[in-house]
């Protein structure tokens, strides 16, 4: 005896939804804001699966946009400025900076809700995360080369012009980076950063920290090669590159890696925990990473003429440029 099951109707729209119509409509919406599924559902009359599947067939997928400190017209000129001359400049060039940034690391740091996510029946069975309301957090200052890296340098408490010229310029630079000559058999954060130490470039960013008449005088008499960050020196000092270049300089795109590493599962509870790990990933940097680092400076230079000073696109592959490196580190 046979038994046959009756199938109940098939709810939503139908299989044709995604014409040729609707399919160019959802391409238009390429690049733009406001085109969640239920608004687009709606504008369409199909179905939000028909909109998910449509976006699907097109490869334009859900992306959270990034957050960039925003360019005034100041700043766009001087970077068009600056780009126009260091276009020019080889990877040799490059190789001789000695690049520098703080960055205040918190336990709380790399939560992000919408990789986070459970599966779950309802939302009551899903855990809240916790965070605390003034979570532990530290500062620290690190310098990188195409070769290697400087020591860590932690700042307890307030940072002025006195305490990073003592911790950093002084004990940092002059103490251990200029002093530094060998390379085999040492740890990463402990070689030769450049060819020749005379060579050096220090670039730093225009924090208050930095920005003072007493740390600019220790620079010119310690090592003279290096961007002001005074504004005075605009058009007399070609290494003068401005504020908001942190779209360009490697040490930013360094600290991201490391941002994934340290704050990895099971992620730290506690900031001495957090700073354990970041020593970690520091001595376990691989030089190549760095080479290929600064080895991307030339192209994303040329990219910063070629938008006339505005901020790179995100989208933007420094390998994929007319001016990559071709060198074996790179092309590994």
């Amino acid at each position: 005896m046979f038994h046959f099951q009756c199938h109940k109707p098939r709810k939503g729209g139908p299989v044709t939804a995604l014409t040729p119509e609707n399919m160019a409509k959802l391409a238009d919406c390429e690049g733009k804001l406001g085109q969640s599924l239920t608004v687009l559902r709606d504008k369409l009359g199909i179905s939000s699966g028909s909109v998910s599947n449509g976006f699907k067939k097109l490869g334009l997928f859900a992306y959270r946009r990034g957050v960039q400190s925003r360019l005034k017209k100041k700043h766009i000129k001087v970077r068009f400025k600056v780009s126009k001359v260091m276009r020019h400049k080889d990877v040799a060039f490059w190789e001789r900076f000695l690049i520098s940034d703080e960055k205040i690391w918190t336990v709380d740091g790399y939560f992000n809700p919408q990789n986070d996510r459970v599966r779950a029946k309802c939302k009551e069975d899903v855990e809240s995360v916790e965070r605390d309301k003034f979570p532990g957090k530290r500062m620290v200052w690190l310098g990188m080369s195409a070769r290697a890296l400087t020591p860590l340098v932690h700042f307890k408490g307030s940072v002025n012009g006195s305490v990073y010229r003592e911790k950093v310029l002084d004990k940092v630079i002059v103490g251990d980076v200029l002093q530094r000559k060998k390379t085999k058999g040492q740890p990463i954060h402990k070689r030769k950063m450049f060819a020749k130490n005379s060579d050096m470039i220090f670039e730093q960013d225009f924090a208050q920290p930095h920005s003072t008449n007493e740390n600019q005088e220790f620079m010119e008499e310690h090592f003279p090669a290096h961007t002001p960050t005074l504004w005075r020196y605009e058009d007399s000092d070609p290494l003068f590159f401005g504020p908001k270049w942190d779209d360009f300089w490697s040490i930013e795109r360094l600290w991201a890696i490391q941002s994934q590493r340290v704050y990895r599962n099971p992620r730290p509870t506690h900031i001495s925990g957090v700073m354990r790990r970041l020593r970690e990933e520091v001595r376990n940097t691989d030089p190549k990473t760095l080479t290929r680092l600064v080895h991307d400076l030339p192209a994303k230079m040329n990219e910063i003429y070629r938008v006339k000073g505005k901020k790179i696109p995100s989208n933007f592959d420094p390998r994929k440029s007319p001016y990559a490196c071709k060198c074996s580190v790179c092309q590994s």
